[in-house]
């Protein structure tokens, strides 16, 4: 791909500016429909279980494209969950029910792409994100974030 992958915009300093928020929002909403190709549109339900900056490519008009399908899983029929005693993926982008228990579906991918959300929209990797509080990723800051909101917020109630 001429742009080669999301991560080189992202977190290489001297390129992330160069994202503007249309373009961040263009990147999502791709990523979103191919997610959605891949999990109900195409003919066999595929699961990718790597979905990551770095398996996103742009084409010359900044689409992304959803790459690397090396870890992928394909389901035929009703299937739509199974479990395996080998956890691959990337740290940071992995779900809680895989990493624990081996239980993959769509919603591992959904996972990822909400890391994915996160990263676009802060420009921030989610796996090397420190925070004073003792948080050791993107993700853990935003939930610790909001649940501080949400919990000043219903005290006024």
């Amino acid at each position: 791909m001429r742009n080669k992958s999301l991560d080189r915009y992202l977190f290489d300093e001297s390129r992330s500016c160069g994202l503007d928020w249309p373009q961040r929002f263009n990147i999502i909403q791709g990523m979103a429909r191919g997610i959605r190709y891949l999990h109900q549109d195409f003919r066999l339900q595929i699961i990718h279980r790597d979905l990551k900056a770095g398996n996103i490519l742009l084409d010359g008009d900044m689409n992304p494209k959803i790459s690397n399908f090396g870890l992928a899983r394909k389901f035929v029929g009703s299937d739509t969950a199974t479990k395996t005693k080998k956890v691959v993926g990337t740290h940071g982008y992995i779900s809680l029910e895989y990493a624990i228990h081996g239980q993959f579906s769509v919603k591992s991918d959904v996972y990822s792409f909400r890391v994915l959300v996160l990263e676009i929209v802060s420009g921030k990797k989610n796996r090397e994100y420190f925070h004073d509080d003792n948080i050791d990723n993107l993700l853990g800051h935003v939930c610790y974030t909001l649940i501080n909101v949400f919990n000043q917020t219903m005290s006024f109630w």
